[in-house]
């Protein structure tokens, strides 16, 4: 959901060092979390926890209620090719769900990631 190379383009922070560059993308990430958190009731809040905490119960419920047929859709088969490769090896149908979720709750949320970024690009005094 969050592209690392995409987040450190928008902060404009291409030349800064790989390291500092890492902990403005993690400060990036939590700064948006945060946002959408604002956004969320109580219960989508635990929903949602539930989901990234890899709840299988939650997962598989929320993905036969809202995305029955999510195995024929080309991002969850993205997500089950790279699994080999994910070093934390996340479940496909919890990447899956994560994003569809949010898709469905928060339909605005590449705005708020634009802007909870441009506010941090203004903070770290990047022109």
């Amino acid at each position: 959901m969050y592209d690392k190379d995409q987040i450190i383009e928008q902060l404009g922070i291409q030349n800064w060092p790989e390291e500092n560059q890492e902990k403005a993308v993690e400060l990036g990430i939590y700064r948006i979390g945060i946002e959408v958190s604002k956004l969320l009731s109580e219960q989508q809040f635990n929903e949602y926890s539930a989901i990234i905490d890899d709840s299988k119960d939650v997962i598989d419920g929320w993905l036969a209620a809202n995305v029955p047929d999510y195995k024929d859709s080309p991002v969850y088969q993205g997500f089950v090719a790279a699994y080999e490769t994910d070093s934390e090896k996340n479940s496909p149908e919890k990447l899956f769900a994560s994003v569809a979720w949010m898709q469905a709750n928060i339909p605005n949320l590449q705005e708020v990631i634009s802007n909870t970024l441009a506010t941090y690009k203004n903070e770290l005094g990047v022109s």
